[in-house]
Parts: structure tokens; C-alpha cells; sequence
């Protein structure tokens, strides 16, 4: 019998039970992915997280609960809280790069690299989706944002995920300016393709809405809200060539997974 520890982190939360869930599970060394795959299903979580140490080096592979890898997410976050100390530091490695982590208490901070966007036309199609008239619309790879006039825009939005599901795009992030106090921007962000309708709190749309906002605003530094069931915060800083986000992140629970 296999027994791995395992958590739950709640990510991006102003409390525990809030933001984006996240599990964690240690590991002796690298996982099969086909068991670690069984696991990720099982749990059915957005993401969840394999951590082991190699060479006093620590390395995460995160699959999303239908079994695929997802390089970037918010389960890193999860990772760093869970490994470090209160006031740590350290690198997280992945097959697709490596990032660098901090702690102050339950606030976790890592550096990632950026992700430009270019400016495109509103597609037919998407706008029958979200039926609304947008300010501008840009696209990275697969991923579309789309900006938004109000936040109340972005809050009464009416959304039809099979339509979503059947667009051009795997992901669809909708933005608008916060012009009141404490934050810069809101989001929310759909991604039916992937079995997540609506996400609680992602931290891939922080590598280009920065970005984004940064030529709104004439800013660098930014506070966001992403608007969803369960409310998502943190912070986030262009530095150079990488993006500094800074979120909070809380233990919900713990326990052991025994695999026969």
C-alpha cells in the first residue's frame, strides 16, 4: 500500500474556504503519471500538485483533473506555502521552468516570465457568446481578453458556456478598470475547454494583464480582483523581463492518501 501526504491550499483567498483550491501531494520521488494522473481525477481539483525532492532541489508536476499537465497555475502558490517556512525563500523547478519563491507568514510571492498580447478584432462568434460590445480585444496563443467598459459589465455578465466551449479560444478573459479603491483591475475568466467554466482564481492571466494594464494605466504596479463564486486578490508588479505576483494563501486541511 501507497500512503502520500496530501493538502489543500485555498489560494489568491482573503480567508480560508475562499480563492482558488489547490492540492498538494508529496511523493518519495518523480510520480508515475499514470497513477498521478488516477490522483489529479480523483481528487478533482482545477490543479493538483506533485511535489518531491531531488538533489535537495524541490520539483512540482501539476495536472489539471482531467489529467493534463498545466505548467503555470495557481497551485504553485500552494506549493511554496506548503515547503516553506514563514519567512522562506527557495526555487520550484517544473519540466517547463523554474520559478522563484517567497513567504512572509501566509503571503506567497513568485517571479514569472511575461506573455505578450497582441491586438485583434472581436470574432463574430465571441460576440454572440458574451453578447456585449467591448473596448478593445487582444489574444496570446490561445487565449482571448477581451476589455470591458464597467465592472458591473463584467459582474451582470451573462455567460453561455457552450457557446464559450465551442470558440476558437481555449481560454476567454474578461477585464475592466476598478476605479475604486483598493484595486486596479477586475477579471474573470472561462475556460470550458479545459472542464472549468468559470475559475476561481488563476494565476496564468497574471503573466500578460499586467501587460495589459500597464499601458492603461501608466503603471507598474497593480492590485486585482477576479470576480467569480469564490472572490480571488493579490498583487502584481512588472520587474524587468518577469511579473512579480504576490497573493495570500491558507492551509485549509490536511490528511494521507493510501493507494492499494
Amino acid at each position: 500500500m501507497l500512503s502520500l501526504k496530501y493538502s489543500l491550499y485555498d489560494c489568491f483567498a482573503e480567508a480560508a474556504f475562499q480563492g482558488h483550491t489547490a492540492a498538494i501531494v508529496e511523493f518519495p520521488d518523480k510520480p508515475d503519471l499514470k497513477i498521478a494522473a488516477k490522483i489529479a481525477q480523483e481528487l478533482c481539483q482545477t490543479v493538483t500538485c506533485f511535489v518531491w525532492k531531488k538533489y535537495d532541489e524541490f520539483w512540482v508536476e501539476t495536472l489539471a483533473k482531467d489529467g493534463n499537465n498545466w505548467p503555470i497555475n495557481h497551485g504553485l502558490l500552494g506549493v511554496a506555502r506548503h515547503l516553506l517556512g514563514p519567512m522562506d525563500e527557495g526555487i520550484l523547478h517544473t519540466e517547463n521552468g523554474s520559478f522563484q519563491v517567497k513567504t512572509i507568514g501566509n503571503t506567497i510571492t513568485i517571479f514569472l516570465p511575461k506573455l505578450s498580447l497582441d491586438l485583434t478584432e472581436m470574432p463574430d462568434r465571441l460576440n454572440q457568446a458574451f453578447d456585449t460590445t467591448p473596448v478593445s480585444v487582444r489574444e496570446t496563443g490561445k487565449t482571448c481578453v477581451v476589455e470591458l467598459r464597467t465592472i458591473d459589465e463584467v459582474i451582470n455578465l451573462e455567460t453561455d458556456f457552450n457557446r464559450i466551449a465551442k470558440l476558437d479560444y481555449d481560454r476567454i478573459v474578461l477585464t475592466a478598470e476598478d476605479q475604486t479603491l483598493p484595486f486596479d483591475f477586475v477579471c474573470r475568466y472561462f475556460s470550458p475547454k479545459h472542464n472549468i467554466d468559470e475559475n476561481n482564481g488563476s494565476l496564468y492571466i497574471q503573466t500578460f494583464l499586467p501587460l495589459f494594464w500597464q499601458e492603461r494605466l501608466h503603471k507598474d504596479d497593480f492590485s486585482f480582483l477576479q470576480l467569480s463564486s469564490r472572490r480571488a486578490m493579490g498583487k502584481a508588479r512588472i520587474a524587468g523581463d518577469m511579473i512579480c505576483v504576490e497573493a495570500p494563501v491558507f492551509h485549509a486541511f490536511e490528511g494521507v492518501l493510501k493507494i492499494s
